[in-house]
C-alpha cells in the first residue's frame, strides 16, 4: 500500500522540477525502433507522456484494452510507438506545402516536438529531421507550428504498472478507485495498491499462529487506519502521525517480527509525506504560472485597438506579424516573423529585428497586417533558405489585402 523509496525516487526526485521547463539532450536523426514487444492497456484514462517521469508533460489518454508497441523500458516506464490520435509538432518556418496535406522540411536538423491533446506544452523534442524529408500534415496551430504525423524515430512513454505484456500471462492491476478508475492514473501506481495486499496477506498469516502478540494487533489497527488514509485525494493525506504509531512498535524488542515490519512501515510514510509535499509544491506551480497567464491576458486586453493608417510611404515590407517559434519571448535577438496573409501558405517572408534601445512596442501589432519602416536591412543565411532581415525603427498599421478564395474542381469552396 506504500512506495518504497527507490520508487519516490524515480517518480519525483531523478528528474526533478526542471523537467517541467526544459528538455535536453542530443537528439538522433530519425531511425526506425524495432517493436520488442506488444502491451495491452489494464485500466481507464491511464496517460501517455512525452517522457519517462510525472514531470513530463500528458499527451492523450488511453482506456482499458487499448494497445500499444513498445521499443524500450526504462525502469517504471515504457518507451512505445505514439498511439493512433497522437500528433507531433514542427515549426512551420521549416515545412514547405502546396496543399496542407504534405509537407517537406527545408532545413536540416529541425526539431520535432511531441504535441499533446491535453494541454499546449511542447518542450519536449522526440527527433530530429533532414532537408528534404516529407511529411504528412495534419493541421496548424494558431502560434505557427504544423501538426504532423509523428515521424520515423518519434516515440511516447507510458508507465508500465498499466501494461500487460502480450502473450506474457501477467496481469498487472491497475490500483482501484471508488469508480473503478486507475488512482490518480500515473501518479499513483497500482503496484502500490498490489504491495498492500500481500502485506496484508502476509501479516495475517504471521498472526495465525500462537505467537500472535499485542504488538501485532496494534499494527494491524494501524495498518486499516493507514490503508483509509492512502484513498483520500493526495492532497488530503497526511502521513506524519503515522510515523509516531509505528515508530514504538519499532523501538520494542518482544517481537521481533513485529518490530521489523514497523520499522519498513516508518520508512514508508515517510516516504509517502514526502510524495504528498512535492505534489503539493507542483500544484502552487501550477497556480502561479495560471496567475501569471491571466495577469499577462489582462494587461494585453488593455491595449488600445489602432486605427489603420492610410500613409504607407518608406515601408520596406509589408505582411502579417507573428512571433517566431525561433525566437521566444526572452531570446538575446529581438526578431518575429512575417508572413503574406493573402499567400497559400504561412511562409515567412521576412524578420523583424527590433533593437534593444529602440522602446519599440511590439505587442500592438502581433497578429494584424502591418508595414515595415527599416533603419537597416540584411539576409539570414544558414541551412534554411536566404530570409532578409529588416531592422524595425516604426510600425504602419495597414489595411490587409483581400485573400482569394480558390475553388475545388467542383465548384465547392475547398475543405
Amino acid at each position: 500500500m506504500f512506495l518504497n523509496q527507490s520508487a519516490m525516487r524515480r517518480g519525483f526526485w531523478t528528474a526533478g522540477l526542471t523537467g517541467f521547463l526544459i528538455s535536453a539532450g542530443v537528439f538522433a536523426q530519425s531511425e526506425p525502433r524495432p517493436v520488442t514487444g506488444e502491451g495491452e492497456i489494464t485500466a481507464n484514462d491511464v496517460y501517455v507522456r512525452s517522457g519517462e517521469s510525472l514531470n513530463h508533460y500528458t499527451i492523450i489518454k488511453l482506456k482499458a484494452g487499448d494497445r500499444v508497441s513498445i521499443v524500450s523500458e526504462r525502469g517504471e516506464w515504457y518507451e512505445i510507438l505514439p498511439p493512433e490520435g497522437t500528433f507531433s509538432l514542427v515549426s512551420g518556418d521549416f515545412i514547405d506545402t502546396t496543399d496542407d496535406q504534405t509537407g517537406t522540411i527545408n532545413g536540416d536538423n529541425v526539431r520535432v516536438r511531441a504535441g499533446s491533446l491535453l494541454n499546449d506544452n511542447k518542450y519536449t523534442v522526440q527527433t530530429l529531421l533532414t532537408k528534404g524529408t516529407s511529411v504528412a500534415i495534419l493541421g496548424r496551430n494558431p502560434d505557427g507550428f504544423v501538426r504532423i504525423k509523428p515521424p520515423t524515430g518519434a516515440t511516447l512513454w507510458i508507465n508500465r504498472s498499466y501494461v500487460q505484456l502480450r502473450g506474457s500471462g501477467e496481469a498487472i492491476p491497475a490500483a482501484p478507485t471508488t469508480d473503478g478508475s486507475p488512482s490518480q492514473a500515473d501518479a499513483t501506481p497500482p503496484a502500490v495498491a498490489s504491495a498492500a495486499a500481500e502485506s496484508a496477506k502476509k501479516l495475517s498469516s504471521q498472526m495465525s499462529g500462537s505467537a500472535s502478540t499485542s504488538w501485532r494487533r496494534r499494527i494491524e489497527e494501524i495498518d486499516v487506519a493507514a490503508r483509509a488514509e492512502l484513498a483520500k485525494p493526495v492532497l488530503d493525506r497526511n502521513f506524519a502521525p503515522f510515523v509516531d504509531r509505528y515508530q514504538p512498535i519499532a523501538d520494542q524488542t518482544e517481537d521481533d517480527f513485529a518490530r521489523q515490519y514497523a520499522l519498513a512501515r516508518v520508512e514508508q510514510v515517510k516516504n509517502m509525506s514526502a510524495l504528498t509535499d512535492a505534489v503539493e509544491v507542483v500544484r502552487k506551480l501550477d497556480v502561479q504560472a495560471e496567475t501569471k497567464r491571466r495577469e499577462f491576458l489582462a494587461d494585453r486586453s488593455n491595449i488600445p485597438e489602432f486605427v489603420p493608417t492610410a500613409s504607407a510611404s518608406g515601408i520596406e515590407i509589408q505582411g502579417e506579424l507573428r512571433v517566431s517559434a525561433l525566437y521566444p519571448a526572452g531570446s538575446a535577438v529581438r526578431r518575429y516573423r512575417l508572413i503574406d496573409p493573402a499567400g497559400e501558405s504561412d511562409r515567412t517572408i521576412g524578420y523583424v529585428e527590433i533593437p534593444q534601445d529602440s522602446g519599440l512596442a511590439v505587442e500592438p501589432f502581433l497578429g494584424r497586417y502591418v508595414g515595415v519602416r527599416a533603419s537597416a536591412q540584411r539576409v539570414q543565411t544558414g541551412g534554411v533558405n536566404p530570409v532578409p532581415i529588416y531592422v524595425a525603427r516604426e510600425f504602419v498599421l495597414l489595411e490587409p489585402p483581400a485573400k482569394a478564395d480558390a475553388a475545388s474542381p467542383d465548384g465547392a469552396p475547398p475543405g
